[in-house]
């Protein structure tokens, strides 16, 4: 082999080596570069683990220095890790002793993990809530934060208590604050704007119940009659104690009420210092408190205070007594004076509508002479005057030996006119010896007689009874009844009393009156009688003309008044006829025109006699132009249609009916059906149609 493919051989090799020694380096190389970067790798470590523990030390310091109690729990609320706040409030000297058991058995100690907590792990969501410690009188916020892992997985939870009992006392007192100024403003605005002493005072116990915090609160006003605080009203008592309550006033000698009223501000007496045994009724009770209400003259009343507990009352307690004893105090005097004065308002105005009444009572005596008309007026007005359910007269009858029943109402024991014996009701004694009947409670009067039993089953308990008397006789009895016992009172008898000497004299003056009346109309019955006699054919005529008359006129409806001058004037419309011959009034044929003439003066001669009568000029009229035609052709002034007073025009269908009715010397008498045709075609001509159509329908045709 030659030199230069040796030297060649050993270049390449040489280069190999070489090629090979560069590739050692660059490995040598690699080699120390990736043993700098693991020293420094291990070097990062050291100081990152450094580094985990100072951050481990200051958040496990950070934990422990937070003021409100923190723990941390696992899915199965056990204690994992709790700061020192937590430690120190569950009692507990070292967190060994808590950390692994359930949260609940440590604190707070309840009966199961906190309803909250348990609604936090379900949504993994933050919550809170509010729990109170009776235990340790105090009250915390709790808040509950879920702590999950990368991947949204819960872990544990972490709760925070934040002590707010200072805050909730705060608030508490704020409340109670807000509640005290409310109701001071409702008695404000009760005092101000109630003058009903019942109203004011159920607001005041309302109110002062929840200012004075009692459990009842009882209010008393002060009666002057009998010097003791009688009950007004409650609040707070129990359904059965109500009545005994009622029915409990409170003497004005009692040491606390002394006490009270004496100091004029309020009183706190343990239940030991009252001695008195007064308020034994009360269920248990600690404390009473007394307010005492004070006028410018004396006591008015207390407000009592009743508490279960012993209760000791601060300054500003006190404060707020004599406040509302102040205020109701003064609202309670202006209450009593207002009511004061609408009493007397009322009782002056009562006896303003007494006089009113009984003068329209004399008016109604003295404008009526007819006793039963003036009776039932009575009676309708003393219900005006006197407080009463029934008010009754009855006038004896001593012939029958009983009363009979003329005018009253509110009873249907008896109906009116309707005749009571002396043997069955008491008020015989009255007729007899004149005096006046008191009875205040019917139920025990024995025995009772039939009307007595028959009022007090229809309700009445109570009674007066007043004679009324007619020249030293008792003539009848005026009653007046009530539905409650003991109803009336002196001065409703002295006013009854009057009532009936003022109807005694009516009722004589009516009897007079009533016996003139009799003796006139007899005087003018005989006159009329005397007229009818001068021929036998006219016998009766008048008395059969009235009777038709007034029947005509109740058909049209005429008042009592006109009734009574028809039938005068119908007695009498042919007076005229006392200037008239004999020999014209029964000449058997027809009259001539000379005999006519002379019978055609009677009404005007009637007229002429009956105008010197004063108290008959109201029938005038209805004599003179009874013998008018409707349509004008009658006589003796030819009066047409409504010019023709009202009464005439009666009476002339009345005279004819009559006339045509009865036999006369010349002609018999027609029939009733030849009358009737008669009116209806003379209906409108010779008579008011009116009339003609009334008087068929008092026949029925």
């Amino acid at each position: 082999m030659s030199n230069e493919v040796l030297i060649s051989e050993l270049e390449a090799e040489n280069k190999k080596l070489r090629a090979e020694l560069e590739k050692a380096h660059e490995k040598e190389q690699d080699a120390e570069k990736s043993s700098t970067a693991t020293l420094f790798m291990l070097e990062d470590i050291g100081r990152s683990r450094d580094e985990i523990e100072r951050s481990k030390k200051e958040w496990e310091a950070t934990f422990d220095s937070i003021s409100d109690p923190l723990f941390i729990h696992d899915k199965e609320m056990r204690l994992i890790r709790v700061n020192r706040a937590y430690l120190l409030v569950s009692g507990e000297e070292k967190f060994k002793k808590i950390i692994g058991r359930p949260y609940y058995e440590v604190f707070p100690k309840i009966d199961g993990p906190f309803k909250t907590c348990l609604k936090a792990f379900e949504l993994q969501e933050e919550e809170q809530q509010e729990v109170l410690l009776p235990s340790i009188n105090k009250a915390f916020k709790v808040r509950f934060y879920p702590i999950k892992d990368e991947n949204g997985s819960l872990l544990y939870s972490i709760h925070i208590l934040e002590d707010i009992t200072e805050a909730k006392r705060a608030e508490e007192r704020i409340k109670e604050e807000m509640e005290v100024t409310t109701h001071l403003l409702m008695i404000s605005e009760a005092t101000a704007h109630t003058t009903d002493i019942d109203k004011l005072m159920q607001q005041v116990v309302h109110c002062g119940h929840e200012i004075m915090r009692c459990g009842i609160c009882l209010s008393y006003l002060y009666d002057e009659d009998s010097r003791v605080f009688q009950p007004c009203q409650e609040f707070g008592l129990s359904h059965e104690l109500i009545p005994v309550f009622r029915t409990e006033p409170i003497d004005e000698e009692m040491e606390f009420v002394r006490k009270a009223v004496k100091g004029k501000e309020p009183a706190v007496d343990q239940v030991g210092a009252i001695h008195e045994s007064h308020l034994q009724w009360l269920p248990d009770f600690k404390t009473l408190a007394v307010i005492p209400l004070i006028g410018k003259t004396g006591p008015l009343g207390l407000i009592v205070g009743i508490y279960k507990r012993p209760t000791e009352t601060t300054e500003r307690d006190k404060k707020i007594m004599v406040g509302i004893s102040q205020q109701v105090s003064v609202a309670l005097e202006q209450a009593r004076l207002y009511k004061e004065s609408i009493d007397k308002t009322l009782e002056l105005s009562h006896k303003i509508e007494t006089i009113r009444v009984m003068n329209e009572i004399d008016r109604s005596i003295l404008s009526t002479l007819k006793a039963d008309e003036l009776l039932e007026t009575v009676t309708r007005l003393i219900s005006k005057v006197i407080p009463c359910d029934r008010a009754t007269v009855s006038l004896v009858d001593r012939e029958r030996g009983g009363f009979i029943y003329k005018a009253g109402f509110g009873t249907a024991v008896v109906q009116k006119g309707a005749f009571v014996s002396f043997a069955d009701m008491s008020a015989r004694g009255i007729v007899e010896t004149g005096r006046t009947e008191c009875v205040n409670n019917l139920s025990e009067m024995t025995p009772l007689l039939p009307i007595e039993k028959r009022f007090l089953d229809e309700g009445f308990l109570s009674h007066i009874r007043v004679p009324i008397t007619i020249k030293g006789n008792v003539a009848g009895i005026l009653t007046v009844g009530a539905k409650r016992v003991a109803a009336f009172t002196k001065e409703n008898l002295s006013t009854l009393e009057y009532l009936c000497s003022q109807i005694g004299v009516a009722l004589s003056n009516a009897g007079l009156i009533s016996d003139l009346e009799e003796l006139f109309v007899g005087v003018v019955k005989s006159l009329s009688s005397a007229i009818d006699a001068k021929s036998p054919w006219t016998a009766g005529h008048s008395e059969r003309v009235t009777k038709y008359a007034l029947d005509i006129a109740k058909q049209m409806g005429l008042p009592e008044k006109e009734l009574k001058d028809l039938e005068l004037a119908g007695l009498l419309h042919d007076i005229g006829k006392i200037g008239t011959y004999e020999s014209i009034l029964d000449k058997p044929a027809k009259l001539n025109d000379e005999e006519q003439a002379v019978m055609r003066q009677h009404p005007v001669m009637g007229a002429e006699i009956l105008a010197h009568i004063r108290q008959l000029k109201d029938i005038i009229p209805g004599v003179k132009y009874h013998h008018e035609f409707y349509d004008g052709t009658g006589y003796p002034e030819g009066l047409k249609g409504e010019a023709i007073p009202l009464h005439a025009r009666i009476l002339t269908v009345a005279d004819t009916v009559d006339a045509m009715g009865a036999d006369r010397p010349y002609r018999e008498g027609m029939t009733m059906d030849v009358i009737i045709a008669e009116l209806k075609r003379c209906s409108g001509t010779q008579f008011d149609p009116k009339v003609a159509e009334a008087f068929l329908e008092v026949i029925g045709t």
